[in-house]
């Protein structure tokens, strides 16, 4: 994207959000550390619901220090009003240690008599340090010149063709600066953050799809449908198309089944060699023979053998003498 061409993006946005929204100034008594800790409970949150928050902690611990050492979960009860209470309880909580470890103390009001290049490095090493959170204490109570952006508003822009895809993940906003004057900073950045909010908690809603729609926003492609899947009828077990038409696949893909198994059957056979059996059937017996009623049968007794015994030879009757 050209640089003319996203700054006459960024100057279409500033206009319409500044005609449709009212800036809300930041509180002038807070200190600079309660300006941290009310940005943490502010990032993608409306102002009214982050104001509650903040001085639901304020009332309920007796210092930041007791803050730093209550659970994340005893907090998130602290902050139920915020949509994302957990995550705004891990900024806080994490901005406060590193404070306590690199000045064991949570005074910080020097900050604001330093060189702002210095100040805002400080900031930065901070663990539960964000991009919203440094941008709104560089504009809020440093006093520089820089555009809080949240992932909220980050969407915001990247509808409106502000920022590219890879851009938006990376967080980066190139020439917003730079197009937006330092005057005209804060209420831009205030209404902004307003319609950020407001899209992303309901991105349905008209008067607000109407505010996008004027500063350009690009409504997302459709996806394509996906292909048609066969459905099955429930009169019928076949299947159909979403033409109405059935779908004969199954048919035959069973046909072709078939022939193959009946040509397997055939070859098989073929390759079969003729075997003829070689046993034989045993005999079956003659049936036994039904004698009438009062008639016996009797068995032949056995013959005798008629064989002559011939005397031994050389043997000769003498007679007596």
């Amino acid at each position: 994207m050209s640089t003319k061409n996203r700054g006459d993006r960024i100057q279409l946005l500033q206009k319409v959000v500044t005609k449709h929204y009212t800036p809300v100034p930041a509180a002038e008594d807070r200190s600079l550390l309660e300006q941290l800790i009310y940005a943490c409970c502010l990032e993608d949150v409306a102002y009214d619901a982050a104001d509650e928050a903040f001085h639901r902690l304020q009332e309920s611990f007796f210092d930041w220090n007791e803050v730093r050492v209550t659970t994340v979960s005893e907090l998130c009860e602290t902050l139920h009003n915020l949509p994302e209470p957990a995550a705004a309880a891990l900024r806080i909580k994490k901005n406060l240690h590193s404070l306590f470890e690199t000045r064991y103390s949570f005074d910080i009001d020097d900050m604001a008599k330093l060189n702002q290049g210095k100040a805002i490095a400080e900031l930065e090493k901070l663990a539960g340090m964000t991009k919203f959170v440094l941008g709104y204490m560089t504009q809020n109570a440093i006093g520089g010149h820089s555009i809080p952006v949240s992932k909220s508003i980050l969407q915001v822009l990247l509808a409106t063709e502000i920022v590219s895809p890879a851009e938006a993940e990376k967080g980066q906003v190139p020439g917003l600066e730079r197009t937006i004057p330092k005057t005209k900073g804060l209420a831009f950045a205030s209404c902004l953050h307003q319609l950020a909010v407001a899209h992303a908690t309901a991105p349905g809603n008209k008067e607000t799809k109407a505010i996008m729609k004027e500063a350009g926003a690009v409504e997302p492609k459709k996806a394509a449908a996906p292909p048609a899947t066969p459905r099955r009828d429930a009169k019928s077990p076949k299947a159909t198309t979403a033409s109405g038409k059935p779908n004969d696949q199954k048919t035959t893909d069973k046909k072709s089944v078939t022939k193959k198994s009946a040509a397997s059957k055939t070859t098989t056979k073929a390759t079969q060699p003729a075997t003829k059996s070689t046993t034989k059937k045993p005999a079956s017996k003659a049936p036994a023979k039904t004698v009438g009623k009062g008639t016996t049968s009797k068995k032949a007794p056995p013959k005798k053998p008629t064989t002559k015994t011939s005397p031994p030879k050389g043997s000769t009757k003498r007679k007596p003498r």
